[in-house]
C-alpha cells in the first residue's frame, strides 16, 4: 500500500498498525469484527465491507491469525483470544484446542473475502 500521498498523521498511525505484533492484530481483528458478531455471516459481511474499500488491514490480519496459529503459544492465550477478545463462548471444547478451531474458521473467512476482493 502506498501511503506516500496521505497526511503523514495517518502514515504514523499505518506505520504503528503494521509494527504491532502478531498477537495484537489478531486481538485487533476480534475486537473489530468479531466481537459483537451473532454468527459468522455477520463476520463475513463485515469483512466483505472492508474488503471493498481496502483489504490491506485485512491481510494485515490474516497474516497475524496464521502466524499466531502456527506458533506455541503460552497456555490459555488462544482460549483468551475466543472468549476474551472475540466475546465467542465456546461450547463444546473450552481449551485452547478449541478456541484453534474456532480460530482457523476465522482465518478461513478472510481468506475467502480477500480472494474475492
Amino acid at each position: 500500500m502506498d501511503t506516500s500521498g496521505l497526511p503523514e498523521s495517518l502514515r504514523g498511525r499505518i506505520a504503528e498498525r503494521v509494527a504491532l505484533p502478531p498477537i495484537e492484530k489478531v486481538r485487533a481483528l476480534l475486537h473489530g469484527y468479531v466481537a459483537d458478531a451473532e454468527s459468522f455471516d455477520e463476520i463475513r459481511a463485515e469483512l466483505r465491507r472492508t474488503a471493498r474499500t481496502n483489504d490491506f488491514h485485512l491481510r494485515q490480519y490474516l497474516d497475524a491469525l496464521d502466524t499466531v496459529l502456527a506458533e506455541p503459544q503460552p497456555p490459555g492465550t488462544l482460549l483468551q483470544l475466543v472468549e476474551g477478545d472475540a466475546n465467542w463462548g465456546i461450547d463444546h471444547d473450552q481449551t485452547d484446542s478449541g478456541a484453534a478451531v474456532f480460530l482457523r474458521e476465522v482465518a478461513e473467512a478472510l481468506r475467502s473475502v480477500i480472494a474475492e476482493s
